[in-house]
């Protein structure tokens, strides 16, 4: 399990995603900052590519497990495992290290460490974000402008979706291709 422990604010404007959007007065200014935050907080979930500093925990209970964090430098922080019984923690950072491979971060165990069969990892994680890719820049203001547009909880006619370009932007950085 993936949590999120602290963030610094988006660098998104409000001005520039009203201009996208296509709005040129401040009359809506509230629901649209409320949209584009929302779509950087869903761009960041889905892709797991960070817009801004993040600093989080991940659980894990397999010898290797994959940390989905594309774009950024991605920092290891600590370690702990936690006994089966929940009774006794212990610091082992030394016994992991970050490796690098497809678009995406990877925890190892070094050759001296050793993995406990049925104990809980806990690991605090930064990622200081990159230059934001216009490509993801665009795919965010366009989810700022879908959740924007079909803001209200139900609609009358029909299931509004993302649309196809942004889901296809958000699944080549899910998967590490960009």
């Amino acid at each position: 399990m993936l949590q999120v422990t602290s963030q610094s604010a988006h660098a998104f404007q409000l001005s520039e995603f009203r201009d996208h959007v296509g709005i040129g007065y401040t009359d809506d200014d509230p629901a649209l900052q409320r949209s584009l935050d929302t779509a950087v907080t869903y761009w960041e979930h889905a892709t797991h590519h960070y817009t801004r500093n993040t600093t989080f925990t991940l659980d894990w209970y397999s010898t290797v497990q994959l940390v989905p964090v594309s774009g950024g430098t991605l920092t290891m922080s600590s370690v702990t495992d936690l006994a089966p019984d929940g009774t006794t923690s212990s610091t082992v950072t030394s016994s992991w290290f970050l490796n690098r491979s497809l678009g995406q971060h990877f925890v190892q165990l070094t050759d001296t460490g050793t993995f406990k069969q049925n104990y809980r990892y806990t690991g605090t994680f930064s990622v200081a974000a990159a230059t934001i890719d216009p490509t993801v820049k665009a795919a965010i203001y366009s989810l700022g402008n879908h959740f924007f547009t079909y803001r209200s909880a139900g609609e009358e006619v029909s299931i509004y979706n993302v649309p196809f370009t942004v889901r296809a932007i958000i699944q080549m950085h899910s998967r590490g291709l960009m």
